[in-house]
């Protein structure tokens, strides 16, 4: 019985959200070279109407820079963090409801700016929208409590959109309209919208082979998807090891002393490491069919018990260290 998992470590089959990174921070970079302030000093200062197609190539760029340098590292954060949802739908279909959303949001904000006079510099139309499939498809998983304030791995994420959406008025009009926009790309029929795929395919041969990066085989988990696969895994386990003490009233070592998940995952150094198996000790069949429940097969299960001497607690230990 063993787990084997992808790479959770950077853009690793995620060249979409490593194009997007790439583009926001470059821009912003690109923004304080002093050749290019001439170029970038025309984007800042755009007029506030759009009657031209000079005006509007203008207000497209304003669309792609953070005048922060905070906003650009914290837009970058978001993307990192949301590359799990280009693995989970593949990159073609993530880039098309990504590209249906922008073009929506875009559309709304650039009405709700002319309406309210505001202008609003940055990329939200691009990032805000992934909210929504965010929070309906990836589950929370508890990391902390603070009194009555449960901190999940997704909590870091919802912060960062409040610094973004709360920066200025044009920034939560912004924000707004994305929400809307991620509405409708992602909770209706336009979800199964997808570019074609030759498109895909000229992508992959071209600036894919340049971006792309693949995870080796010895590396850990792939993304937060993964990540909360196992932690649920384990908490079987333990639930199954704790229904199985009090079905064959099995004590705890030590006293009371419970299971805990970082001795399952490689915690248990210098903590009473069982010795080598004794292959003549005769086994408590209960307990061989207790591990055998938990999906260990019999010879294993067996020899870890002998290893352990009969203790359960001991014997779940060694077999989990092993997967």
């Amino acid at each position: 019985m063993s787990l084997k998992f992808a790479s959770n470590s950077g853009f690793a089959c995620s060249p979409v959200s490593k194009c997007l990174a790439v583009l926001v921070g470059g821009f912003h970079v690109a923004s304080h070279v002093p050749a290019l302030e001439s170029f970038f000093r025309k984007i800042v200062t755009g007029p506030d109407r759009i009657d031209s197609l000079n005006s509007f190539s203008r207000y497209l760029g304003a669309k792609f820079l953070f005048l922060d340098t905070k906003n650009t590292i914290f837009c970058c954060v978001i993307i990192y963090l949301f590359r799990i949802l280009e693995r989970r739908y593949g990159s073609l279909k993530f880039a098309s409801n990504l590209i249906m959303s922008c073009v929506l949001s875009m559309s709304t904000e650039m009405l709700l700016e002319q309406y309210f006079e505001t202008k609003n510099f940055g990329p939200l139309c691009l990032v805000m929208p992934l909210y929504i499939p965010w929070f309906r498809e990836v589950p929370v998983v508890s990391a902390s409590h603070y009194g009555p304030v449960s901190i999940s791995g997704k909590s870091i994420n919802y912060l960062l959109c409040l610094q973004l959406a709360l920066a200025t008025k044009g920034s939560l009009l912004a924000t707004l309209s994305a929400f809307v926009s991620g509405l409708f790309v992602y909770c209706t029929p336009l979800k199964k919208f997808s570019l074609p795929g030759w498109m895909g395919s000229i992508f992959s041969k071209t600036i894919g082979r340049i971006i792309n990066t693949y995870p080796s085989s010895d590396t850990g988990l792939m993304g937060a998807t993964l990540e909360i696969q196992r932690s649920q895994h384990t908490e079987a386990l333990e639930n199954q090891l704790m229904r199985a003490r009090n079905r064959f009233q099995v004590p705890v070592n030590g006293g009371g002393r419970q299971l805990r998940l970082d001795e399952m995952w490689g915690g248990l150094a210098g903590a009473g490491a069982a010795g080598p198996a004794h292959p003549n000790l005769p086994v408590i069949q209960s307990q061989v069919q207790t591990l055998v429940d938990m999906g260990f097969t019999r010879e294993r299960a067996e020899t870890a018990l002998r290893q352990a001497r009969n203790n359960l607690d001991e014997a779940t230990n060694i077999l989990l260290q092993d997967m």
